[in-house]
């Protein structure tokens, strides 16, 4: 652990200061430990300071300032001197340390310059509200270049770093921000050489656990929504649910569970999101991050699926939703850790598709008697397909209808059981349970000896 003293110069790498905080970092590499990093300031960035000569005779200047300890109305200004390009900042040290051992960034003030780019060099990141803040450059360099006078707070507060995901989590005080990180590295090794911790299993909590609710969680209106967080916890070991971003990319959601005690990564999309879930450019973002982060610690994926397809529209093209799926598509077909799919509703379009069968080698797979796929919702699709004969139809509106019914006729899971393409339909309410027999054997495969080494592509932070 390496923690800033923002009474000394704000953090700056004045004389050795620099030193410690890489120092910790090479020691978490060789040590084969997490490294966390409780940020306050510039973390050991340069200071402006160090650009000051001393002044060389006395008299020279009305200012006078102090050369030893600081009087008063003679404050110390000085540095070394003059102008100087900075070494190498590290960034071969941070692939290596990203690439074998878990890190953790705590925002515990205001970051600035090297702590900033710091901050987002990890594999998750937590700032506390109203006292931490995030920036490149604060208030006083943005007045000079910009123009414009603002505070922290609006510059790189929780509402701008934890929607955009530079942060993950928000916590309310430092102390959750610290319940926050123990709990995060709970579910991690301490380096890839080794395997996720496992728990022993709560005997108050059978894997065999039937919950009712799982039942009729997904409404029979295919237009309603339903709380995707919820089936999670229903599912998982009691207690067990840490999301991971719960403010940016929120179409989507990630974070880590247990099943029997063992780790588990999780994804999902929201379908009470206000576009039902379909993926995002942040969205595909957060889970190209989150599956590298499971694959690079060994953690096998629960993969939960209602996806209607890539978010459609001008904003969408916009921001390149489609370039950030096509990451994420490979960056899912790049995972080597074992997958269990859950098909609960909806997988629709490229992007549905993608979500359902994201490698060409076989995964455990069930889906839920709810599960309603295709190529593309026939919601729109109609219109889309038969544009020409509807508008040639004496009655568009009774063709429409009849082209509807047809569909409705043989939509819907049992089609696709038949074909196999569709391994197995299960009660929802036994999800727990299959999932709990399959992680056992998942373990075995990721605790293989060949598997517990750094990854080929190693972390993309």
């Amino acid at each position: 652990m390496c923690a800033d003293d923002f009474t000394s110069r704000g953090g700056h790498a004045d004389g050795a200061i620099g030193g410690k905080a890489t120092h910790l970092d090479r020691l978490s590499i060789d040590l084969r430990c997490p490294s966390i990093r409780l940020l306050d300031g510039s973390s050991g960035g340069g200071s402006i300071a160090a650009m000051v000569p001393q002044q060389q005779k006395a008299g020279e200047s009305s200012a006078q300032e102090s050369s030893g300890t600081i009087t008063a109305g003679r404050p110390r200004v000085s540095g070394q001197g003059g102008s100087f390009l900075p070494g190498h900042l590290g960034s071969t040290m941070y692939v290596a340390q990203l690439s074998q051992v878990p890190v953790v960034n705590m925002l515990l003030g205001s970051v600035v310059g090297i702590g900033a780019a710091k901050a987002v060099l990890g594999h998750f990141a937590v700032m506390v509200r109203d006292i931490a803040q995030l920036f490149v450059a604060g208030p006083p360099v943005v007045s000079h270049a910009m123009g414009y006078d603002i505070s922290k707070e609006e510059l790189g507060g929780w509402q701008v770093h934890c929607c955009n995901g530079s942060v993950d989590n928000l916590a309310e005080s430092e102390e959750e921000a610290t319940s926050m990180t123990k709990r995060f590295l709970s579910y991690l090794p301490s380096s890839v050489y080794e395997a996720p911790p496992v728990l022993p299993p709560d005997p108050t909590d059978p894997i065999d656990r039937r919950e009712e609710e799982l039942f009729t969680l997904i409404p029979r209106q295919r237009t309603m929504t339903f709380d995707m967080r919820r089936a999670i916890r229903l599912m998982a070991d009691r207690g067990s649910f840490f999301e991971i971003g719960p403010l940016w990319g929120t179409d989507q959601i990630v974070g880590f569970v247990r099943f029997k005690g063992y780790p588990m990564g999780v994804i999902a999309s929201d379908c009470r999101h206000i576009n039902g879930g379909a993926l995002t450019a942040d969205g595909c973002d957060k889970l190209k991050r989150h599956l590298d982060l499971c694959d690079l610690f060994h953690l096998p994926l629960l993969n939960l699926i209602d996806n209607p397809g890539f978010a459609v529209g001008l904003e969408h093209e916009i921001t390149g939703t489609i370039r950030k799926g096509g990451e994420w598509m490979i960056a899912f077909a790049q995972v080597s850790v074992p997958i269990f799919t859950v098909i609960m509703r909806r997988s629709f379009g490229v992007a549905g598709n993608n979500y359902a069968t994201p490698r060409s080698g076989a995964s455990a797979r069930v889906v839920w008697p709810a599960a309603d796929v295709g190529g593309i919702p026939p919601e729109g699709g109609i219109e889309a397909a038969y544009k020409r004969q509807l508008a040639e139809a004496a009655d568009p509106a009774a063709l429409r209808a009849e082209i509807n019914a047809r569909i409705e006729s043989a939509r819907g899971p049992i089609g696709p059981l038949n074909r196999f393409q569709m391994e197995e339909m299960i009660d929802p309410r036994d999800t727990r349970r299959w999932v709990c027999e399959w992680v056992e054997n998942a373990y075995r495969i990721v605790s293989h000896p060949a598997a517990l080494m750094p990854r080929a592509l190693q972390f993309r932070p």
